[in-house]
């Protein structure tokens, strides 16, 4: 079993507390009670402290969902298929449970656009990750650059959104409903 060090601890301890409770309401002593590590590690492995912390969550949950998005993009022909088994892959992670150790782009996001440019400049650089993987995924089905550009943002504008709607509602419909509409999006964008 691989032991998890001191800064894996910070971090996932960091983006569990930003995920419950947000950035702002999360302090460093939190942090460092809910990792069980000693203050001083948080200045050694991120001497930019709250905020360093924030960003290499940020950036560590995106890598992972953008990973994510390409593996299930990669199963399928069809651009338009992949991305609804991407979005009830979402929904499937959302019934099983609350417990992640990822932080919520869109609450992040949400919370420190107008306060943080720094941490909302790592949200977009993140999202823009995720919309090219689409751009890619479209491209590589026949559809031309700038319209695949238009219709990623729109994807993923839906996914957020139906993600949210998800979590305010405590319940998964929502990604279900948003799935089904990216397939007659693309399928409209088709004919």
């Amino acid at each position: 079993m691989k032991e998890t060090n001191s800064r894996d601890k910070l971090l996932n301890a960091a983006s569990m507390l930003f995920r419950k409770q947000g950035y702002n309401a999360t302090s460093l002593s939190q942090i460092t009670e809910v990792s069980e590590s000693p203050r001083g590690s948080v200045y050694y492995y991120f001497p930019g402290g709250k905020e360093q912390l924030a960003k290499e969550a940020i950036k560590e949950t995106g890598d992972k969902i953008k990973n994510y998005i390409k593996e299930t993009l990669s199963l399928y022909e069809s651009p338009a298929i992949g991305i609804n088994e991407y979005i009830k892959r979402i929904a499937k992670q959302l019934e099983k449970t609350d417990e992640r150790t990822t932080i919520s782009l869109v609450a992040m996001s949400s919370e420190v656009w107008s306060t943080n440019e720094t941490l909302r400049q790592i949200c977009e650089e993140v999202y823009y990750d995720w919309e090219q993987v689409y751009v890619q995924s479209l491209m590589n089905s026949g559809y031309e650059k700038e319209e695949a550009k238009r219709l990623s943002t729109a994807i993923q504008s839906i996914i957020e959104g139906a993600y949210t709607l998800s979590l305010t509602k405590k319940s998964t419909e929502p990604l279900y409903i948003a799935g089904e509409l990216v397939v007659k999006l693309l399928s409209d964008h088709e004919e």
